[in-house]
């Protein structure tokens, strides 16, 4: 995948030469840093994937609450379990081979997300008014296999395999009139950062960070036409990672977006801001575009979308730099950074569900289609009725 990232290896003084003035300095851990949401990020919820993710402005089932507190209202006590698949995507790493030294750099590396769990959770009422979901979900994920050099002339090969998991456990409470709606989601977040990618090291450098994130929804259901908004603050973080020390913070997000309803179909617009420009002043803010529709046709519901989610950055980078770790001769050859391409994506989707009476079977399926930062997602989930548990005939399908 060719955005993503270059490196490549020559001699130390063309390496230097090759760093621009104007490199970026990562501002957090390797892949947490947003130019890589490309990639990294999941779609997680199955129905809202399937209608271009849109879910702040139109009401669903218990994943729908990630995209908004509010947008919660149970017909019945609910688990849901959730599963996705993103093929794997070659990073297309590039490389000058020394035949001097021997440093050189498997040519044939991929980015994949290796664990396929989207979503585990549950959910129902308290009250006419009160609703609340507990759920685990996995936003984003990443695996590079792999970062490799040899060494000792080829006498053996240093590899590692730089990876990034964010695991969210969400508890979400929301307040419900006839046309209005309130929510509120707690996201216990657990940053999980493998194998960071640092130059002249021989050391893993692995790292565990938890933030609590709250985030606030708003929901007006009216007879055509619904509005809804969500709300993510600034939240300070730090990591130490020995060779790297960053005081930083996580970026605000905003949603906002209507949709007009029929009996049977709606159709739904929204826009993502997330502030990614005071990380970095090389960052400019994200406005993501998202329109989607659906529609019911007896014991089917059929939805289609599309996602504009338009880069926020492209250049070069430098990799940090652990300097007085070794000294060794290997590293000289390596040039400290890489690159990401033009990685504006356009996305479409196509999604669908089948309403049993005891459970509900959704499936999704996205894919990107202007080639720049190409991504695939296919998600398959299930809202099994707690109820259905207590009936003399389990599951039982009419």
């Amino acid at each position: 995948m060719r955005w993503i990232l270059i490196l490549a290896f020559l001699p130390a003084v063309v390496g230097l030469a090759a760093q621009s003035a104007d490199s970026l300095d990562f501002p957090l851990p390797h892949y947490v840093n947003p130019i890589f949401d490309s990639f990294t990020r999941n779609y997680v919820s199955t129905s809202a994937m399937g209608r271009g993710y849109t879910g702040v402005s139109v009401p669903g089932g218990i994943d729908n609450v990630l995209l908004n507190p509010a947008g919660y209202v149970p017909d019945k006590a609910t688990l849901h379990i959730e599963m996705l698949v993103k093929p794997p995507v070659d990073a297309k790493f590039y490389a000058e081979h020394d035949t001097l030294t021997g440093i050189t750099m498997t040519p044939e590396d991929r980015m994949t997300s290796p664990v396929p769990l989207g979503i585990v959770g549950g959910g129902g009422s308290i009250s006419q008014r009160f609703t609340y979901a507990l759920l685990y979900a996995m936003p984003k994920t990443i695996r590079v296999d792999d970062f490799s050099v040899e060494m000792n002339m080829g006498a053996y090969l240093l590899s590692r395999y730089p990876s990034f998991y964010l695991h969210q456990f969400t508890a979400n409470a929301a307040w419900h009139t006839e046309r209005f709606h309130v929510g509120l989601n707690l996201h216990n977040q657990i940053y999980r950062i493998g194998d960071v990618t640092f130059l002249r090291s021989f050391e893993r450098i692995n790292d565990s960070k938890y933030l609590l994130r709250p985030q606030l929804g708003l929901l007006y259901t009216g007879d055509s036409f619904n509005v809804g908004l969500s709300a993510i603050p600034r939240q300070n973080a730090s990591w130490d990672l020995k060779f790297a020390q960053y005081d930083t913070h996580l970026p605000l997000n905003l949603a906002a977006g209507g949709a007009y309803k029929t009996d049977s179909s709606s159709f739904a617009a929204e826009l993502d801001y997330e502030q990614t420009s005071t990380l970095s002043d090389k960052y400019i803010d994200r406005y993501t575009l998202k329109l989607g529709a659906e529609t019911t046709v007896r014991k089917f519901t059929y939805r289609a979308g599309y996602i504009y989610h338009p880069e926020i950055w492209h250049g070069h980078y430098k990799l940090p730099d652990a300097a007085s770790d070794t000294l060794s001769i290997w590293w000289n050859d390596v040039l400290a950074g890489g690159k990401v391409e033009k990685n504006t994506q356009h996305i479409l989707t196509l999604g669908m569900t089948w309403h049993g009476r005891d459970a509900r079977i959704n499936l999704g399926f996205l894919m990107d289609v202007a080639g720049r930062a190409p991504i695939a997602q296919v998600n398959a989930s299930l809202d099994l009725y707690f109820s259905a548990f207590r009936k003399k005939n389990f599951l039982f399908f009419d």
